[in-house]
């Protein structure tokens, strides 16, 4: 029997995960996009969708046969809204987008999206609600925590540990055996030589303090 997906947030990346799961489900993923959750209710009224915002997120109650996924890209809102959803019982999957390359001995938690041509190449840790989007990859012997959001192009290379909740921004690379702290943030185009200290905000060629995230 197919799940009924609900994707978490109707906004520009709600948007594009609905294509993704339509890619999927084109290629035998067994499931039927039953609609969004999101505050807004006219989210999607501008453009022509074959579904609907069923609803905001605190007013949605889990049905049996339902499955959820997180399509907001802030990282803290995403946080808020999937415990809403794991308090009420609800049940997280990974959407993997058919293009992607997954290698061997690769560990993935709940709640995992792999956009198109992703490309995971082997031994590695990939934590719970983490978002990696279009052309991006991580390479050998690497762990990404919970929470993290990457984004397109982005290149981790081997060796190298995200700690939770990290946000890397388009195009951003990660050298080999690089750390990047907790609830960091690593801005588009960057280049990461070592260490980023966790909740610092980075930016450049190569990557330099400009802030702090809030804790």
């Amino acid at each position: 029997m197919k799940k009924d997906l609900i994707i978490i947030g109707a906004g520009q990346f709600g948007r594009e995960l609905y294509s993704w799961t339509l890619d999927a489900i084109r290629t035998g993923c067994d499931l039927n996009v039953k609609g969004f959750l999101d505050d807004n209710p006219d989210s999607l009224e501008n453009y022509k969708y074959n579904t609907k915002v069923i609803s905001g997120v605190d007013a949605y109650k889990p049905q049996k046969n339902d499955v959820f996924i997180c399509s907001i890209a802030n990282i803290k809102a995403k946080m808020r809204c999937c415990h809403k959803i794991l308090a009420k019982g609800g049940q997280f999957i990974n959407l993997i987008h058919p293009t992607a390359v997954i290698g061997q001995n690769v560990v993935m938690g709940q709640g995992v999206i792999l956009g198109p041509y992703v490309l995971l190449t082997c031994d590695l840790t990939i934590g719970d609600f983490v978002t990696i989007s279009s052309h991006s990859g991580v390479a050998h012997d690497s762990t990404i925590g919970d929470w993290c959001c990457i984004n397109g192009w982005c290149v981790i290379n081997g060796c190298s540990v995200l700690g939770e909740a990290v946000f890397l921004g388009s195009n951003a690379v990660i050298l080999p055996g690089s750390r990047v702290g907790k609830h960091a943030f690593v801005g588009a185009g960057s280049l990461v030589l070592r260490r980023v200290r966790d909740y610092e905000k980075v930016f450049g060629v190569p990557a330099i303090p400009i802030g702090t995230m809030d804790a």
